[in-house]
């Protein structure tokens, strides 16, 4: 699939792709994980009104800040001809002078990118009266319609906010690829250990647990804090990969520019991809013999439900949704069928449209170095809409307790008497809908694998209910899907 798909650019016309995501949203929610900063966008107001919808009605209700304030250029007709870099000079000005932040960056939009204005420029000439430090990010939509393309890009602009380190501190590490959830992980101040107030963690938490647990300290997560704690993240040792779309661009980028090297292992969910994560992070700080002791002792606690579960299991195969109709997924599901295979289940990834799979081409390769080439179903499935599951189940012969449903993302397929709770096994591993007391909600590391696996027993057990419908198939199942 991936040698057969064209490259994935602008020039790319591939049946049924168009780029729903776009870059500037892309760009502008990952800035939401930054603090005492505005996001100024250079465009018309409809843009800007794009991007704080989906803040209002999906992003900030789960994570970053609750309320970035996003002030606009509000470029209109006229503009596009004259151009529009005297409003945003004004506009830098009055941010500056009205929020006082510690930070600015400007975002451009088709139209003024199309125009050529000169945002740098403009940068420059305001800098001059304005207090904040103002950055750029490039995030016309136009310029990298598919996803993967497009957080990586943006993952980029993260090192230009940088500073070199004068100093290098013994110990520390970076955890690089965080755009989600990170907020309340980054260190608290005056306290050495990275904290999660909050009951429900996230990927960064657990791999802070596992940074500490061999003797080392986490110096910064990215993307998160304030402008003085991107800035000065290549004092590190060492960074780490949490997901590799957004992780492995900034680390290297972060190697060439400031000569912080990273470790390759990312995205750990299950036991041995765990335990290797560690393991290449204590080889590289010569950590090897706290590392085996932190691992013997994770591994007691987790072996016997990870033995129960096996049992559970036993001769099923995992329906693995790669996107439901936000966007397509690509490392998680990769990881999470790693994580599967280890339980002895047959694994069979599906909804990933072949452009995307081209656009992440950092994770396709991660996973192959590593030996891990699942297979994906391919077929008739419109980009970024929902697929038919009962069609699938059929299509590969299977019966009602011969597997279990592992949705991705938001509104998982369900419809009572049909492809329920209560009769088909599915359990959630989409972010926004799967909160679990003291894991991660995406399974990653030992807690997440722990709570994944109890997940499944549950999921199972419950399944056997049978003609007992749940509400959530009932009233979902006649407004989503069409099945």
């Amino acid at each position: 699939m991936f040698a057969k798909t064209p490259e994935a650019d602008f020039n790319c016309d591939y049946p049924g792709y168009s780029g729903l995501w776009c870059r500037l949203i892309m760009a502008v929610t990952s800035y939401a994980m930054t603090n005492n900063s505005v996001a100024v966008i250079h465009g018309p107001a409809n843009c800007a009104w794009a991007v704080r919808n989906f803040c209002q009605t999906d992003y900030s209700l789960y994570y970053g800040n609750p309320f970035l304030h996003m002030p606009v250029t509000n470029i209109d007709q006229d503009d596009v001809i004259s151009g529009g870099a005297d409003k945003l000079i004004a506009t830098l000005k009055e941010v500056d002078r009205d929020y006082k932040p510690e930070h600015i960056c400007v975002f451009d939009t088709c139209s003024t990118a199309l125009i050529g204005d000169d945002v740098q420029s403009a940068i420059k000439t305001a800098q001059k009266d304005c207090n904040a430090r103002i950055d750029y990010m490039s995030s016309a939509g136009f310029t990298t319609p598919p996803l993967g393309k497009s957080i990586e890009q943006t993952a980029l602009s993260y090192a230009d906010m940088m500073e070199a380190p004068s100093e290098k501190l013994e110990n520390t590490v970076n955890i690089l690829g965080q755009y989600k959830e990170q907020q309340d992980c980054s260190p608290v101040p005056g306290k050495k250990k990275c904290k999660n107030r909050r009951k429900y963690k996230d990927d960064a938490s657990e791999l802070a647990r596992f940074v500490e647990g061999i003797g080392l300290q986490v110096h910064r997560v990215l993307v998160s804090g304030n402008h003085d704690y991107i800035k000065t993240a290549p004092q590190a040792m060492v960074n780490v990969i949490s997901c590799p779309t957004w992780g492995f661009p900034l680390a290297k980028k972060m190697e060439e520019q400031f000569g912080v090297p990273y470790i390759k292992q990312c995205i750990p969910i299950g036991i041995e991809p765990s335990k290797k994560w560690v393991m290449e992070l204590a080889k590289f700080t010569n950590k090897q013999q706290e590392a085996e002791n932190f691992i013997q002792k994770e591994l007691d606690e987790l072996m016997p439900v990870f033995e129960k579960t096996k049992s559970f299991v036993d001769g099923k195969v995992a329906l693995i949704e790669c996107g439901r109709n936000s966007q397509t997924a690509f490392a998680r599901p990769m990881a999470l069928a790693l994580a599967l295979q280890e339980l002895g289940m047959q694994v069979r990834l599906f909804g990933l449209h072949p452009l995307e799979l081209k656009a992440k081409a950092m994770d396709y390769e991660y996973f192959m170095q590593e030996g891990f080439d699942p297979l994906i179903l391919d077929g008739n499935y419109a980009y970024q809409q929902p697929v038919n599951i009962v069609h699938v189940i059929e299509d590969l012969g299977l019966r009602q307790a011969g597997y279990v449903y592992f949705t991705q993302d938001i509104f998982p397929a369900a419809r009572g008497g049909v492809f329920d709770p209560a009769s088909a096994p599915r359990v959630e591993t989409g972010v926004h809908l799967r909160r679990v007391l003291n894991a991660p909600a995406r399974g990653v590391g030992f807690k997440g694998a722990k709570a994944l696996y109890e997940n499944i027993i549950e999921a199972v057990m419950f399944s056997a209910r049978g003609s007992r419908p749940t509400l959530y198939g009932r009233v979902h199942g006649g407004f989503y899907e069409n099945f």
